[in-house]
């Protein structure tokens, strides 16, 4: 009586033949349940790519950022678009700490309480002015306000304009 090696059945996963694999260096296909552009869309957005990098060459800024941002929301991983940002918002921050010189700047309030109603300022400026206190620099009140850092100085560099605070 010999014990012979029980008998794998022949269903076994053979390998797939190597011309209809997938490269180890591809990503895997999208799931058939993945959201896809239309055509309309690409196009669309191909055009409004366009039009961003025509604000860019322009020197508008904020309205290439602003179509940035937008095409973004869509097309997350849209290399343009990312670079379009990146490349406003420094030039963006340069803009805005040019209007207030040093960033190291004390920041205090010009007007008085009937000059700041008469205003209408919103929250974050109000919250801005409210870190304005004479003694905290700009950096400072940037770091520490809690708002993207390029949307506080954006409204310090507005107020300062608009004479509502004084740099000493």
């Amino acid at each position: 009586m010999s014990k012979e090696a029980p008998v794998e059945p022949s269903s076994a996963i053979e390998p797939a033949p190597p011309s209809s694999r997938r490269p180890m260096s591809a990503p895997p296909p999208l799931p058939q349940s993945a959201p896809r552009l239309s055509s309309a869309r690409a196009s669309a957005d191909a055009r409004f790519a366009e039009h961003m990098l025509e604000r860019l060459a322009v020197g508008d800024s904020a309205g290439a950022l602003l179509a940035a941002e937008s095409l973004l929301l869509h097309q997350p991983c849209h290399s343009d678009a990312h670079d379009t940002a990146q490349m406003a918002r420094a030039e963006l921050r340069k803009l805005y700490a040019g209007r207030l010189g040093s960033l190291d700047g004390v920041p205090r309030v010009a007007m008085g309480p009937e000059g700041l109603l008469a205003l209408a300022l919103d929250f974050r400026a109000g919250l801005l002015l409210s870190r304005a206190d004479g003694q905290t620099s700009l950096n400072k009140i940037v770091e520490s306000c809690g708002l993207p850092h390029l949307d506080a100085l954006r409204i310090l560099s507005e107020l300062f304009l608009q004479r509502v605070i004084v740099l000493d």
